[in-house]
């Protein structure tokens, strides 16, 4: 099956999404973000009805994350009367769509990216309100949308894969298959999850690597949940996202983002209650941090760093086992959200759902012909590395690219 074509030419239809009961007494209203006293409350309320609502969809969150750029902020609210029923947040703003084959960039083509924050949007699962809301995201002058983290089993995946009013104004581009989201649900305790998930050669293996960490001294898990106690973690955090290959060569990390906002976040975390940052010290040596929320049901890593000179000691699983017993703990939450996948996360995770990261490329001539080197580069370079792979020369070369 290939998926990297549009939704239509592999996907099934879901035709009925369209003969639901219309949502005639509903209408959907686009504003910018200048000042949202007015409806924080009634966005609020409205969130708390949607199971899968994150944290990247509260007002308080986008008002924080975003306060440098609210001009670039766009919120569609489905309103029934004077109620909210259904909340949309999007954040437009500029960035290179990068085409590469293997680790070789070919081309870095700027576009208007509209970026759906959260994972589904908080509106009815009906195919008339989601042309309301499509209808007035199309107003806005954008190159593409950008979704990740859609679940393939929820209508909204449904809704972008049969929507004749998707099909005539936007191209659907997933780069690969869907990907599992895994999450570690926080049931029981912490020695019950180590019964279950590990053998009991992986456990001893875990408490020798601790054991080994320990001789270099003292191991301490800090816990940062206090608005007095994040001065000190950034510092730490920054100095170690610093040594990160992700950072020297892409700029990627909690160290490419501005300290101050970073703070401001984490202020407001700590003052709503979500707090919940961790770092892992040897002796006086920070090793690895994860900054992270707790909001609602879930525990969300939104950075983790490792020290490249204490990788070898496996601090970043040393982290991970530490935290998880802290989170099994009286005040836990219900799951362990890992986010964007990662093959290393299988061990350790206990519950997945499949999910895709989306492209909606607009049906105009400069989104389209990008989109279609965009896809021709991925296509290619995915076919490539299976061959390199299949003759184990792979990481050989991305390793001469890299150099």
């Amino acid at each position: 099956m290939d998926y990297s074509e549009s939704f239509g030419t592999w996907a099934a239809p879901f035709s009925n999404y369209d003969k639901q009961s219309p949502a005639t007494s509903c209408h959907v209203r686009a504003i910018l973000d200048h000042d949202l006293r007015g409806i924080v409350k009634s966005w609020k309320e409205c969130n708390s009805h949607f199971s899968d609502h994150t944290i990247y969809c509260d007002p308080d969150w986008v008002e924080e994350h975003f306060k440098r750029e609210k001009e670039n902020v766009h919120i569609f609210f489905l309103e029934k009367g004077k109620e909210i029923v259904g909340a949309v947040p999007f954040v437009l703003a500029p960035q290179h769509l990068v085409c590469q084959l293997s680790e070789v960039t070919l081309a870095r083509f700027p576009m208007r990216v509209l970026r759906l924050q959260g994972y589904t949007p908080n509106m009815p699962a009906d195919g008339s309100t989601y042309d309301m809301l499509i209808d007035q995201v199309l107003r806005t002058d954008f190159d593409a949308i950008y979704m990740n983290h859609v679940k393939t089993e929820s209508f909204f995946w449904k809704y972008l894969r049969s929507s004749p009013l998707i099909r005539r104004n936007l191209w659907c581009y997933s780069r690969t298959a869907p990907l599992p989201h895994l999450l570690i649900s926080l049931d029981g305790t912490f020695e019950s999850y180590m019964l279950k998930q590990f053998s009991a050669k992986l456990r001893q293996n875990w408490r020798r690597i601790i054991r080994r960490l320990r001789e270099r001294g003292e191991v301490q898990l800090v816990r940062v949940t206090k608005a007095s106690e994040i001065d000190a973690f950034l510092g730490d955090a920054y100095l170690i996202d610093r040594t990160r290959w992700q950072f020297r060569r892409f700029g990627r990390g909690l160290a490419a983002r501005d300290r101050d906002v970073a703070q401001g976040e984490m202020q407001l975390a700590a003052k709503r209650g979500w707090l919940r940052s961790y770092l892992l010290k040897c002796g006086d040596a920070p090793c690895s941090f994860i900054l992270g929320q707790q909001y609602g049901s879930t525990f969300y890593p939104e950075y983790v760093g490792v020290d490249e000179k204490w990788r070898d000691y496996s601090v970043g699983t040393i982290i991970l086992l530490l935290v998880l017993e802290d989170l099994f703990k009286e005040h836990s939450p219900q799951f362990y959200d890992f986010g964007s996948y990662g093959k290393w996360q299988e061990p350790f995770a206990n519950e997945s759902y499949p999910e895709a990261s989306v492209w909606l490329f607009r049906r105009r001539p400069y989104p389209l012909l990008t989109g279609s080197i965009y896809r021709a580069c991925n296509v290619i370079s995915l076919k490539a590395g299976v061959a390199l792979e299949k003759v184990g020369l792979k990481s050989k070369i991305t390793q001469l690219l890299w150099r």
